[in-house]
Formats: C-alpha cells, sequence, structure tokens
C-alpha cells in the first residue's frame, strides 16, 4: 500500500501533519479517491476528484516536503490540493507507480478534471 499523509497549511504557511500511515488507496468509477486502513476496512476520507482536487503535485515540486519514511523519495510522491489550504500526500513505495500516473495524466485530466500545476 502507499503511504499517505493528511496535511493543512497553518496560519503563518507552514504544514500542520500527522505521521505517515500505510493506506489501500481506491479510485471509484464515479471519481472518488477513497482512503482505506486495508482493502476490507471502510474508508476514512473521501476526496471527490471532480470537486475537491484542485491540483496534483509531483513530490519533486513541493518545497517544504515533510520528512519521508525510510527509503521514500521526492520521486515517489505526489500531493492532491485541495480547498481550505488541505493537501493529501500520497507516497508509494517505487516511482513505478508515479510513471504510470504520468502516462495517464491526460486521461485523469478528462476523467476527473483534475488540473495539474505547471
Amino acid at each position: 500500500y502507499p503511504y499517505v499523509l493528511s496535511l493543512c497549511i497553518s496560519g503563518s504557511g507552514g504544514f500542520i501533519f500527522k505521521q505517515w500511515k500505510k493506506r489501500f488507496l481506491l479510485i471509484t468509477a464515479e471519481g472518488s479517491l477513497l482512503v482505506c486502513h486495508d482493502a476490507s476496512s471502510p474508508p476514512s476520507q473521501l476526496v471527490l476528484l471532480q470537486n475537491s482536487c484542485e491540483a496534483i503535485v509531483e513530490g519533486k515540486e513541493i518545497l517544504d516536503l515533510p520528512k519521508l519514511p525510510s527509503g521514500g523519495g521526492r520521486d515517489c510522491c505526489f500531493a492532491l490540493i485541495l480547498p481550505q489550504n488541505k493537501y493529501l500526500l500520497l507516497l508509494a513505495e517505487t516511482s513505478d507507480f508515479l510513471s504510470h500516473t504520468e502516462k495517464n495524466d491526460e486521461k485523469l485530466k478528462n476523467e476527473f478534471n483534475v488540473l495539474t500545476c505547471p
């Protein structure tokens, strides 16, 4: 499972965050991202990609990225930018996940109306 970290921005502009946790992710046909404890658990977080995801940013573009778990690299990380200064950071175990995501980026933008940052 990938690691997930929920973030929000404090008034001073810094991240407020908890620890990285391994979670099971599922994207539904309706365009929702479900974050679950494991494959058999109900979702603990729901992101409506069409309505709630303002942008997707690669880890190498995040200047103040929190400390990554052991073995994690910026090339394996990306963030979903959500409303109200909230972020959902996702960290895959390998960069293969992101390579696959980049290849399908146009499909993601079309299906979920998600804009990528320049």
